[in-house]
């Protein structure tokens, strides 16, 4: 899988790359046949906005966006967005399993 950083004009300390990378492969487990994903990073005074794309075959999209005082609890909850986006994702009624009685 392909991952892009976009930090442009931030100083990001090389752990906290560090730690984006192994937590985006971490939630790639999730996502079934992600292809990238590329992660910004977005600075306005003191609030830190982290946002995650994940792109996987088919046009399929999931997008989580967080803001935060600090790096590392943003960069958290976006992946958890991401996590949650991609377990529903899982769950449409399409490929539900059928019921058999």
């Amino acid at each position: 899988m392909e991952i892009v950083f976009s930090h442009r004009g931030i100083a990001l300390t090389e752990s906290m790359l560090k730690k984006a990378e192994r937590a985006i492969l971490k939630a790639s487990e999730r996502v079934p046949r992600a292809t990238a994903a590329i992660v910004r990073f977005d600075e306005h005074g003191p609030e830190r906005r982290v946002e995650i794309v994940f792109t996987a075959p088919q046009g399929l999209r999931l997008v989580a966006s967080t803001a935060g005082r600090f790096w590392g609890p943003a960069l958290d909850a976006a992946l958890g967005k991401l996590v949650r986006q991609a377990s529903k994702e899982r769950r449409t009624p399409s490929r539900r399993p059928a019921d058999r009685d």
